[in-house]
Formats: structure tokens, C-alpha cells, sequence
């Protein structure tokens, strides 16, 4: 098979794209391809289209700093997620056929302190639990507590997020359902996690600091103090269901086995093709019209997986949805957290190392694998509070940093690595515009990862900083949100991305919705794509009955 960060010839072929097909799929990020693969296994013709000179959306992989030619970077996202895992996506499509090769990467996350320890957070509750016993017995029993207790509803939660968010109930559901149903201590002791703030749910469950910094770097969504913002723990949950996972060559690899696959079920995709607008008559989508003015007119429909923020209120012709859903289309939270994401990748010519911690732990963990962090849980409570001020915080809070070329030697030329950081405590609308602040707080941001990365300041090769102008730029994702929808408790299921346009189908006939947009989460899992396209093939066979 090809090298796993090159995508099929199909890509760059210079041909248009045919006039008719029966599915067309705009974007070709991984949710679209995984949708366009699903269609094409049950013998549908499938056109995909992206804006883009490169596959995969924000999961492209490839080298993007002048100095440094070989060094390969993910552009946006780092890993696949638990729920990739738990998707059935790689398994059901024989991926590893089509040059997909994945990495376990376990634990999810580290959690660093100033003096040199640290709490790895493990799929094993109970590795977890015994380095607790370190700093307090007390919170390694609470974490056990809370492991065991999110486990049956996770089962749960899994189940429903593998399903039609309006049509959940089947098999695994009904497992699901049985097994919780003989754990309502467990359920019950979660209670306060609907209503709870963040800060007051990490305040009052531990004492020591490091299990506190590490769930709220981890899972932390929105200004940390809200009401109903501790419901984020289940990302705990999902971690400790299945680790997460490196694609060998970068995260760009599963892209490109996805499109492997489809040019091999007789599906196309075509790059540096935009899609300006929708041709909709009679309540029916009837064309795809392209930036050129070429028409595409699909015989069966269109999945649309760009942010659902344009699809509805840009590429669909104005009046088209009803006033009711029109109004709750431009409403669509893009900026009520207040925050969007801080992305900075540093090429190095050399190793950075991280033995001050790796002493202190005394075991053969490399550190320099797994995600980390090490901000207070105050400093991200306060980073939060300052964001929402329009404020740059002072420290910026890390939510993860890794070198993954200490994972993967293929994304760096031998001697040399990669650093990767990402932040999700950065001002949507800040006070002082970013272009003014990029270089200070780029360099005040590497100045602190230095103190934990030993040798990344003296290594650098070449930089680049990225904040939600820049994001918002490359991906086409509105105010650089990579979730393409706010993450609240109030859009999931079938209220994301807004009531009435959460169940993949749209009102108007042959449109679809996908992505990380809708249900059930983003990043890297491939079920809004799989669940969209199950959703559009079922359609079609009760149009023929």
C-alpha cells in the first residue's frame, strides 16, 4: 500500500468533476469521506468536493513551515478519539486494507506540577487510582468512585452516540439500558453533574491539585463557573471505554484510507472545487452550482459537512427554510462561549526531554508521548474568566501539548521532531486584535512549555501560530470554532446544531447535514459522517416502498 500520508491520484486528476452522480458530499474532511465510503460500499455513485488543495479538512497532515520541508505536521487535529474506536468506522470498512495503521496511546493524558511529579490519567481507572495514593488517599477513593460510577452510564452514552439521535433505540441501546438498570447507586451519585459548575464539582470531589488541573484541561468547554458545565466529565468516561489512537504518518493517513476506499467502490474527489450555493426548486435540492458556475445536479442527494452555520445560512438560497428555522439557523452558536482555539506547531532540530518528571515517576513512561498539561485548575478558571472579558489570559491555559513524532518518526526527518500544542482558552473577540498579539503571545506560551520541555527553546527550527482568524481562514470554520458548533449542554443530540435541523435530514428534500456540526460529537470519531449517510440511504429505501 501507498505511504499512509499520500492520498490516491485521484485527487489531483485535472478532470471536472461529472454532472450527475446520485450522492454529492461537500467537504472532504474524514466525516465526509467516512459518508461518501458508506454510500459507495451499497453501490451508490459518489462525487466529493472540498474547497481545499489538500484532503482530509482538519484532519490533513503535511508540511507546513518553510525551514523545515520534511517536518510533518496534523494541522488540526492530533489523534482519533475513544469514540473512533468505539465507531465500528475502521472495522466495518477494513481500513487497514487501504493503509491505515494506528497506534494505542494510553495514557489520554498527563498531568505536570512545577516541583517534577505528575498524575497520568489511564484507561485503567485503577493505574490511575494508585498513583492518587501518592498525593491522597482520599482522592484516589473519590477517583474510583467516579470511574466506577460513570462506567454504566458511559454504556449508555456510547450506545446513543452511535445511533440516530431521533431514532436511538436498538440492540446495543437495550444492553445499555439493562446493564445501568442494575447500577442506580452508581447513576444516581452522578446527579450532580447536570447541574454543577465545573470548578465547584473539581473543588468539592478532590483535594490535591493535580487530579483538579487534569479534568479541566482535559474536558473543560465553556467559562468554567457556568451552571451545568461539569457534565464534561463523561469525556472521562469515554476515555477510560477505549484509549485513544495515532494514526501511523500523521492524522492526514485516515483521510487518505478513507479515500483509497472510495475511489475503489467507483467514488471520486475533487479538490480545489467550490461549491457557491444550492439550486433548490420546488422544496427539493436539484443541483449543486460550483464557484466556476458548473452545475452538479445529484439523483439522489447532497451531504453537506462544512460548518452547518454556512450550509443554511450560505449556500442555501435565502427564504428557503421557514422563518422559524431561518431564525434558529442564524442562530447557531458559534461565539457564545466566548473562546476559540490557540494552535501553535514548532519544528525542532533534535529531542526536547522531560526526564525532571520522567525521575520523579521512576518508571520507563516517555512523557514526551502523551498528551500533557500542567495549568492549575486556578489558572484555568481564571484564563476563562478572562477570555469572556476579551481579555488574553495570563498564562495562557495549555489543554494539551505532545511531541508526536516521539510516537510516529515518520512525521520528522531523522534527528529532528515535531511539538504540537493546542489551547481552547483564547478570546473569540478579544480587546486587542490578534495580528497585534500573535508574536507576544506565542513566544509567552513556548517560553512556558520550555520549563517542561527541556531544550524546545534552544531546538526551534521554525514556528507557526496559529489563532481563530488563521483557523477560521484555512479550515473555513466561522470564528475558528474546530467544533464547528459551541459545545454546550444545550446542543447535543437532536438540538445540534439547532431544534428541527438535528436529525442529519433537513427540511428541504435531498439536503443533509453532517460533520462535526452534528450529532453526536467532533473531533476525529467518523460517526456523523456513517450515521448521516445510513440516515440518507434509509430515506431512499422508504421512498421507493
Amino acid at each position: 500500500m501507498d505511504d499512509p500520508h499520500m492520498t490516491s491520484s485521484t485527487s489531483s486528476l485535472p478532470h471536472a468533476p461529472a454532472r450527475d452522480t446520485d450522492y454529492v458530499i461537500v467537504g472532504a474532511g474524514h466525516n465526509g469521506l467516512t459518508a461518501g465510503c458508506y454510500l459507495a460500499r451499497a453501490g451508490h455513485q459518489v462525487t466529493v468536493l472540498d474547497a481545499s488543495d489538500t484532503l482530509g479538512g482538519m484532519t490533513t497532515t503535511k508540511a507546513i513551515l518553510p525551514k523545515a520541508p520534511q517536518h510533518l505536521f496534523n494541522e488540526g487535529a492530533i489523534q482519533a478519539t475513544g469514540i473512533f474506536g468505539l465507531s465500528g468506522v475502521a472495522d466495518e470498512l477494513e481500513l487497514h486494507k487501504y493503509g491505515l495503521r494506528m497506534i494505542s496511546v494510553d495514557p489520554a493524558h498527563v498531568q505536570l506540577a512545577p516541583d517534577g511529579s505528575s498524575l497520568a490519567i489511564w484507561k485503567d481507572a485503577s493505574k490511575t487510582a494508585d498513583e492518587l495514593r501518592r498525593f491522597s488517599p482520599s482522592d484516589a477513593r473519590a477517583w474510583l468512585d467516579l470511574a466506577n460510577a460513570l462506567d454504566p452510564a458511559m454504556k449508555l452514552v456510547v450506545a446513543y452516540m452511535k445511533s440516530h439521535p431521533l431514532r436511538p433505540w436498538n440492540t446495543e441501546m437495550g444492553k445499555a439500558v439493562l446493564r445501568a438498570a442494575g447500577h442506580p447507586k452508581q447513576l444516581w451519585s452522578l446527579r450532580h453533574l447536570a447541574t454543577a459548575s465545573h470548578t465547584e464539582f473539581l473543588e468539592e470531589t478532590f483535594e490535591s491539585e493535580l487530579p483538579k488541573g487534569a479534568l479541566a484541561a482535559m474536558a473543560a468547554f465553556s467559562q468554567m463557573r457556568l451552571d451545568m458545565t461539569a457534565w464534561a466529565m463523561i469525556y472521562l468516561g469515554v476515555v477510560q471505554q477505549v484509549p485513544n489512537m495515532m494514526p501511523v504518518g500523521g492524522t492526514g493517513s485516515l483521510p487518505a484510507a478513507l479515500e483509497r476506499y472510495l475511489t475503489a467502490h467507483g467514488g471520486s474527489v475533487h479538490l480545489n472545487t467550490r461549491v457557491s450555493e444550492f439550486v433548490v426548486s420546488n422544496d427539493r435540492l436539484t443541483g449543486v452550482r460550483l464557484e466556476d458556475g458548473r452545475v452538479i445536479t445529484p439523483r439522489k442527494g447532497v451531504i453537506a459537512t462544512c460548518n452547518p452555520y454556512i450550509t443554511l445560512n450560505q449556500l442555501l438560497p435565502e427564504g428557503t427554510l421557514d422563518r422559524k428555522l431561518a431564525t434558529r439557523a442564524k442562530d447557531i452558536p458559534l461565539r457564545k462561549t466566548h473562546a476559540t482555539s490557540l494552535k501553535i506547531n514548532v519544528a525542532l532540530d533534535g529531542h526536547v526531554s522531560m526526564k525532571r518528571h520522567e525521575k520523579w515517576r521512576g518508571n520507563d513512561l516517555d512523557l514526551r508521548k502523551h498528551l500533557a498539561a500542567w495549568h492549575t485548575l486556578e489558572e484555568q478558571d481564571a484564563g476563562w474568566n478572562s477570555l469572556v472579558r476579551g481579555e488574553w489570559p495570563d498564562p495562557v491555559p495549555v489543554s494539551c501539548s505532545m511531541i508526536p513524532s516521539a510516537v510516529d518518526p515518520s512525521q520528522a526527518p531523522d534527528g529532528g521532531s515535531t511539538f504540537y500544542l493546542w489551547s481552547g482558552v483564547i478570546p473569540v473577540t478579544p480587546n486587542e486584535p490578534w495580528e497585534d498579539v500573535r508574536d507576544k503571545v506565542g513566544d509567552s506560551v513556548l517560553r512556558d512549555c520550555a520549563n517542561y520541555y527541556e531544550g524546545l527553546d534552544s531546538l526551534e527550527i521554525d514556528r507557526a501560530v496559529l489563532g481563530g482568524p488563521d483557523i477560521e481562514e484555512r479550515f473555513n470554520a466561522p470564528a475558528g470554532n474546530v467544533y464547528h458548533v459551541d459545545p454546550l449542554i444545550t446542543r447535543f443530540g437532536p438540538l445540534k446544531p439547532a431544534p428541527g435541523l438535528g436529525a442529519y435530514k433537513t427540511p428541504v428534500d435531498g439536503l443533509y447535514l453532517s460533520g462535526a456540526g452534528t450529532h453526536p460529537v467532533g473531533g476525529v470519531c467518523a460517526l456523523p459522517g456513517k450515521l448521516a449517510a445510513q440516515t440518507a440511504m434509509r430515506d431512499e429505501q422508504r421512498s421507493k416502498r
